[in-house]
């Protein structure tokens, strides 16, 4: 019985292999003639005991050559760096990822798409006009809005917008004192925004997360914030660790005049680690835990 668990998983080791080798090829010439996604379901048994490396190639090789879900191509990354830290593999690393890129060619991988141009190519001025015009929008219907994460962190950081990135996020701060009032609220706010023609309704997928008129491919996400007492909330990053004086009086933003929170780097160390200071193409934020707690602000805008 053990000889034939140990020839059992000698044989999935070499079909592990296998569909890593046809991947790797992939990157060098193109997927024509491949089944890509046949190769994938296959790896999904294919997991071998002190193979993950392997194992993780393998499945970021077939869903670059397809030009496919870019967002588990990013988070499949950052588990590959992350298993060559710990092996002292970085070389390798860095290997892969420099054949990714060459596969890709022109193409940009950001955290949302396969794309022919990221905020390191785009112009700024349309972009920064458009987030000008939903601030405006939100302030005539009496709400306070802030540059938010990936966007805050940018000017913050990089005095622009992040390179690697490919989106806007602003969050708006709702009248609401709790977690179900702000749900309702926000329910109000988006059949407002509906009204007033400034929602991108198709691209919204996700009620806790509305999406303004974007402008040249570029998406604008609206996020839901509120005070409960001292304490203040930003789904999905910040659950009452900030007080009202590190966000209020918002600031004007030095690079675009919009407006930040009063003290933007602590909020920033909540939604992206003690390492927000060094550029990450990687990050991958854990909705996973930010869904449980927030839940019963989810509860009241998932129904």
């Amino acid at each position: 019985m053990a000889e034939d668990i140990k020839d059992e998983a000698a044989l999935r080791l070499r079909r592990l292999l296998e569909i890593r080798a046809i991947g790797i090829a992939a990157l060098h010439e193109g997927a024509q003639g491949l089944d890509c996604w046949e190769y994938l379901t296959e790896l999904k048994g294919l997991r071998v005991r002190g193979h993950k490396l392997e194992w993780r190639e393998a499945k970021v090789a077939h869903l670059v050559a397809l030009r496919q879900r870019a967002t588990q191509v990013v988070g499949s990354m950052r588990t590959l760096r992350e298993l060559c830290d710990e092996k002292g593999l970085e070389d390798r690393f860095v290997a892969f990822e420099a054949l990714v890129k060459s596969s890709l060619g022109s193409i940009r991988l950001t955290n949302h798409a396969f794309r022919e141009d990221n905020f390191a190519e785009m112009a700024h001025e349309p972009i920064w006009d458009r987030v000008g015009d939903h601030l405006k929008s939100l302030k005539e219907n009496g709400y306070e809005a802030f540059l938010n994460s990936g966007t805050l962190l940018g000017v913050v950081r990089d005095e622009r917008l992040i390179d690697h990135d490919d989106d806007i996020d602003i969050a708006v701060i709702l009248k609401a004192n709790n977690r179900q009032a702000a749900a309702g609220e926000w329910l109000e706010l988006r059949q407002r925004l509906s009204d007033e023609g400034v929602l991108d309704e198709d691209a919204i997928n996700d009620p806790s997360i509305l999406k303004l008129t974007p402008v040249n491919g570029v998406q604008i996400d609206l996020f839901p914030a509120w005070f409960e007492a001292d304490k203040f909330y930003v789904y999905p990053h910040t659950l009452g660790e900030l007080s009202k004086t590190d966000v209020l009086p918002l600031k004007a933003c030095s690079i675009t005049a919009y407006p930040i929170p009063a003290n933007p780097e602590k909020m920033l160390a909540l939604n992206y680690g003690d390492g927000w200071k060094t550029p990450d193409p990687y990050f991958k934020f854990p909705w996973h835990i930010a869904t449980e707690r927030f839940s019963s602000f989810l509860e009241g805008v998932r129904v």
